[in-house]
């Protein structure tokens, strides 16, 4: 048994949890990636990798009430005039995901019609949500400050980096997948005109196409294995004059025209010193939000940078 499933023990009290009541949950449709062929040290065949479908695709998940659910004791639950979009569910395998005691928690089953509705089956194997490890752009590090007078009260927060993001490349058009282009599109034209509309320079524009590929390219769930734990800002873009943070709603931080200051660490290989540290200050000039208002992009540039710093920034961005 994986250490991330339930034991017997443990699914029985998280099965009478669900059958308390009131336990909200939501339900996503899954896909198979694979066809089955792949392998694992070349002899043992792999489930096949379970993927949560693009929002372009129509599915999305979808958040349940409590009320709108009823968990009978063989480990059934019945859906309660469920909306529109669990009944195109039907006939189709879901990932369903609730919290019990704050830790998180899924199993995968198939949503099947039944004569009073819709029923979802609970399997044998219900599993916890694992901590995605830290992310990291190349060791490269970078922990954020309110710069002093700007705010109150205090902040030392590790910034997180998204994989889709490769920073000190220079973003081409062609990194946002085809099916997003036409709304990242209206994202660009936007931050374009909104930009030159208050003033603010959109230098070369490289970071809005990371900003438009964020707005509009939909990015796998960021779970988290804790009920309310929020992720830090994460770095899309930086160069020698500017800095772009990408936050979700939930866990929004940065404000327009507040200071903060940063320290940004670069690891030197085969030196003594292993680290190469910059710090700055920046202000956000601007944030740009996407049309579901569920995640946002803060465009920040640099109020305060030693010249030997702006040189070294510049030089790690190819030309």
């Amino acid at each position: 048994m994986s250490n991330s499933e339930l034991t017997g023990i443990e699914r029985q009290l998280v099965l009478q949890y669900l059958i308390d009541g009131n336990v909200p949950v939501t339900v996503t449709e899954i896909q198979s990636s694979d066809n089955g062929t792949n392998f694992k040290n070349n002899t043992e065949q792999t489930e096949p990798k379970k993927n949560i479908k693009n929002i372009s695709w129509g599915v999305f998940p979808v958040a349940l009430h409590g009320e709108q659910l009823t968990v009978l004791s063989q480990g059934i639950i019945l859906l309660k005039n469920p909306p529109e979009a669990v009944k195109n569910f039907d006939g189709k395998e879901v990932r369903v995901q609730f919290y019990f005691n704050k830790l998180g928690l899924f199993f995968i089953t198939k949503m099947k019609s039944i004569k009073s509705g819709l029923a979802l089956v609970i399997p044998e194997k219900i599993k916890k949500i694992e901590e995605e490890p830290e992310k990291e752009s190349g060791n490269f590090s970078a922990t954020l400050f309110y710069e002093s007078g700007k705010k109150t009260g205090e902040l030392n927060i590790k910034c997180g980096f998204i994989t889709e993001f490769k920073l000190f490349v220079q973003p081409k058009w062609s990194d946002i997948k085809e099916e997003y282009q036409i709304k990242a599109k209206k994202y660009l034209e936007k931050a374009v005109m909104t930009s030159r509309s208050i003033g603010n320079s959109i230098g070369n524009g490289l970071h809005l196409i990371n900003v438009s590929k964020y707005l509009s390219q939909e990015i796998l769930n960021e779970e988290t294995a804790i009920e309310g734990r929020k992720t830090p800002p994460a770095i899309i873009y930086i160069d020698h004059e500017k800095i772009v943070f990408a936050e979700k709603k939930e866990n929004l931080l940065l404000e327009i025209g507040l200071e903060y200051a940063i320290k940004l660490g670069f690891p030197i290989l085969n030196s003594p010193i292993k680290e190469r540290t910059v710090y700055l200050t920046f202000v956000v000039e601007n944030i740009f939000e996407n049309d579901e208002t569920t995640k946002s992009c803060a465009i920040c540039k640099y109020t305060s940078i030693k010249e030997e710093d702006v040189r070294y920034l510049h030089d790690k961005m190819p030309s």
